[in-house]
């Protein structure tokens, strides 16, 4: 069957969520409680810093144990959970998504009695602070409850896991493994989804259909099938329920950032709002497959694709597209010889230059899980619900960035740091920008680069640099700084003998040439 890719959603008219009334009403509902729960969590808070120190402080040489205050701060924390369950139980009534909120609320408050009874530990130890052994052990229970919630929940922890910068490496290191896979949701749930959405039976609209899926993700999963024309495809398909998840987990999130922000070393706040903002596209399924449509004309007679969308199977909670049966990007390039490697590695960057110079259609969700090498070495890209569009004035100043950090001409480039938006002391910006573009200087081979080195002294510089700086970011670049960042740590892993700059060379000139 013939199918219009432009027109990524045939049914426009249809009604509106017949449950939309429902989650506008548990937004409403939850936003009303993140007041009242902040303050509540930070009068807890204090209590128990209060109460934990002093005994720390007044204990004298029993102070060096540590299981005797570790007993104490726990059951200070048994009853901080009594009082939330209590708190809880007087106001979940008032929405329907509160019992949701309250779960996701009672686990963060589980996570802070945890770091409070380490700091507690550390004290009685004679430390003012937590060692990175604790940070790890912080960041697999956050990890673990990311999992068991999913959700919004989930996404937040595969958000700040690209995002060292806000995290530290220790937390983002620990967090990475949920940028693979996710366990899989019940099938007749899917099916149910897809018939609802596409308005007939699995097997009116598919003559095959996979109800294990072949990747599950945070917020959907993908399963395969077979049209009645023979074409196998990937059917993308929105969790049931998960507006609704989501809302309640961003009111939570609020609620915890008023009590979390001196435990965690993260801006909660910051990624509550980035989440918010991101998950408003990525769950609108219409403008998903019209980013990949765009992509495959942007990147057409490359070594990248994406595949065509399936148009008479799609709506905004169903995606339907060419299926590409291929290897994961890692386990390509695991497998491949050098040269292949480089071919490979050459390819994703070359790409990735096209995208942020020429066309200014940035795909920003480049974990591996997205891209898929073919037999004949062509490489798919995947999930098109997070982008980013440059203008021609932001892809033009990126480059005269590059271009004068690249030949070492500070005084433009601080100037260009300014023109985006970037703000802060120049000293700070200054150091930050040679440290993020050490590789792309003339010559330079990424085989010869020691990576780790160099990402363990760009996040210690950036982490100290911004403590006192007072830096602010144009919003182009928090998404573009995550795609740089996974770039380089896929140069970093596989060296390929190759020089970014020459890669990246071409697509500089052109967005220079350009004219205003």
């Amino acid at each position: 069957m013939d199918t219009d890719p432009t027109n990524p959603n045939p049914n426009p008219n249809r009604n509106p969520d017949p449950d939309s009334r429902r989650i506008a009403a548990v937004v409403a509902a939850t936003n009303e409680l993140v007041g009242a729960l902040t303050q509540l969590g930070k009068r807890v808070a204090r209590h128990v810093d209060g109460l934990t120190q002093d005994l720390v402080r007044d204990a004298g040489s029993v102070a060096r144990s540590s299981q005797a205050f570790a007993g104490a701060a726990r059951a200070e924390w048994d009853e901080v959970a009594s009082r939330s369950k209590q708190a809880w139980g007087r106001t979940r009534t008032t929405a329907g998504g509160a019992p949701r909120a309250a779960r996701v609320v009672a686990a963060g408050l589980g996570v802070v009695a945890h770091a409070r009874l380490l700091r507690m530990t550390a004290l009685a130890a004679g430390r003012d602070r937590l060692s990175a052994d604790d940070h790890r052990a912080l960041a697999a229970r956050v990890r673990e409850l990311c999992v068991e919630l999913r959700g919004g929940v989930l996404k937040v922890g595969q958000l700040v896991s690209a995002r060292p910068d806000l995290v530290g490496a220790t937390w983002a290191g620990e967090l990475a493994v949920l940028q693979d896979r996710v366990p899989a949701i019940e099938g007749a749930a899917i099916v149910a989804r897809i018939e609802e959405e596409l308005g007939r039976s699995i097997l009116d609209a598919f003559a095959t259909f996979d109800v294990e899926p072949v990747a599950a993700a945070s917020l959907a999963q993908v399963h395969r099938a077979t049209l009645a024309d023979g074409r196998v495809v990937a059917v993308k398909v929105q969790i049931p329920g998960i507006d609704a998840v989501i809302a309640s987990d961003i009111a939570a999130l609020r609620i915890l950032a008023g009590v979390l922000g001196d435990v965690l070393p993260m801006d909660l706040r910051t990624i509550a709002d980035e989440l918010e903002r991101a998950l408003t596209i990525e769950l609108d399924y219409g403008a998903e497959a019209a980013a990949g449509t765009a992509f495959q004309a942007d990147v057409a007679g490359t070594g990248l694709f994406a595949p065509p969308v399936v148009a008479s199977h799609s709506t905004a909670r169903v995606l339907t597209t060419a299926f590409v049966d291929g290897a994961r990007l890692t386990e390509a390039l695991n497998a491949a010889g050098p040269a292949e490697r480089a071919r490979i590695v050459t390819a994703m960057c070359d790409g990735l230059a096209r995208q942020v110079f020429r066309t200014g259609r940035v795909h920003a969700d480049p974990h591996p899980g997205n891209f898929l090498v073919t037999a004949d070495g062509r490489i798919a890209v995947l999930d098109f619900g997070c982008t980013l569009t440059l203008s021609a004035d932001e892809r033009r100043g990126y480059a005269r960035l590059l271009a004068a950090l690249a030949v070492r001409d500070d005084r433009t480039a601080m100037a260009e740091l300014g023109s985006l938006g970037f703000g802060g002391k120049p000293e700070a910006l200054a150091t930050i920008a040679k440290a993020i573009t050490l590789a792309m200087h003339p010559g330079e081979l990424a085989s010869d680069i020691d990576w780790e080195r160099q990402g363990r002294e760009l996040v210690a510089t950036m982490m100290a640099v911004a403590k006192g700086a007072d830096l602010t970011i144009p919003p182009s670049f928090v998404l573009l700084g995550r795609v740089l960042g996974t770039m380089a740590g896929l140069v970093a892993t596989y060296k390929p003998p190759i020089q970014l700059h020459a890669v990246i060379a071409p697509h500089l000139a052109f967005a220079l040439r350009t004219q205003p």
